[in-house]
C-alpha cells in the first residue's frame, strides 16, 4: 500500500485590527407607522406591498414583539470555550447583518386576537411566492420596518406559522367571525375592538413570520 506525503506549509499571520462600533442611544424611525414588505416587481408585479394596517380603518397592526432587531439588525458574536490539552481557549466568530435571522412575533390566544385573517392571508402569499434562494441571487422582498428606523432591508421569508413555535411549520388558522370585540357584543379581545364589526374572520393564536436580513437597502 503506498504512502501519501503531505506537505503543510504555514501562510502569512492574519492580523485583525480592533474597531469600535456605534450605533448610538437615540431612537429612530415614526412609532405610529405601519411597516411593510415590497414584493420585487421583477419577479411578479401582481402582489402589492403588505402594508401592516387595517387601511379602512387607519389601524397599524405592527408586530407585539421583534427578535433580534432594534433599530439596526442585532447580530450576535458566536462565542465556544474549548479544553485543550494545555489549557482551556476562548474563541469568538464575528456575525454580521447577513446572518441575522428577525421573527416579527403577534400574541394571540383565547382571549387575544393578533391580527385579522386578511392580512394573513397576504403574509401567506408572500411566503409561498417567495423569490428563489438561488446563487447570485439579486431579487429579494424588501422588509420597511417603519416604526423603528428609517432603514429598509432585502430580506429571504425563511417561515410563517400560526400557533406554532420559533420556525414551526404549522397553521392553526381558526377564522373566527365574531360580531366585533368584547365592547361590542363579541367574545374576543382584539386591537380592533373599538373600531370593528370586521367583514373578516380573525386568528386567535401567535402568529411568527421568520426572515433573514440579506442586505441594507441603499
Amino acid at each position: 500500500m503506498g504512502e501519501t506525503l503531505i506537505i503543510i506549509q504555514q501562510g502569512d499571520p492574519v492580523v485583525v485590527e480592533p474597531a469600535i462600533t456605534f450605533i448610538g442611544t437615540g431612537s429612530e424611525g415614526d412609532p405610529d407607522a405601519c411597516r411593510r414588505l415590497v414584493f420585487p416587481p421583477a419577479i411578479s408585479p401582481l402582489l402589492a406591498p403588505v402594508v401592516y394596517e387595517i387601511t379602512n380603518l387607519g389601524v397599524c397592526m405592527n408586530p407585539d414583539r421583534t427578535l433580534n432587531f432594534d433599530k439596526e439588525p442585532l447580530f450576535h458574536p458566536i462565542t465556544r470555550s474549548v479544553l485543550t490539552l494545555g489549557s482551556r481557549r476562548d474563541v469568538r466568530f464575528e456575525e454580521q447583518a447577513e446572518d441575522v435571522i428577525v421573527t416579527e412575533i403577534w400574541d394571540g390566544d383565547d382571549s387575544r386576537s393578533p391580527m385579522p385573517t386578511s392580512l394573513f392571508r397576504l403574509f401567506y402569499e408572500y411566503l409561498i411566492n417567495t423569490p428563489p434562494f438561488t446563487t447570485g441571487q439579486t431579487d429579494f422582498i424588501i422588509w420597511e420596518p417603519r416604526d423603528r428606523t428609517t432603514r429598509t432591508y432585502n430580506v429571504n421569508i425563511l417561515s410563517l406559522s400560526v400557533g406554532g413555535g420559533e420556525g414551526e411549520q404549522r397553521f392553526d388558522v381558526k377564522d373566527l367571525r365574531t360580531p366585533g370585540g368584547v365592547n361590542n357584543g363579541g367574545t374576543i379581545q382584539n386591537a380592533l375592538d373599538a373600531l370593528n364589526t370586521l367583514p373578516t374572520g380573525l386568528i386567535d393564536r401567535e402568529i411568527r413570520l421568520r426572515m433573514r436580513i440579506i442586505s441594507e437597502v441603499v
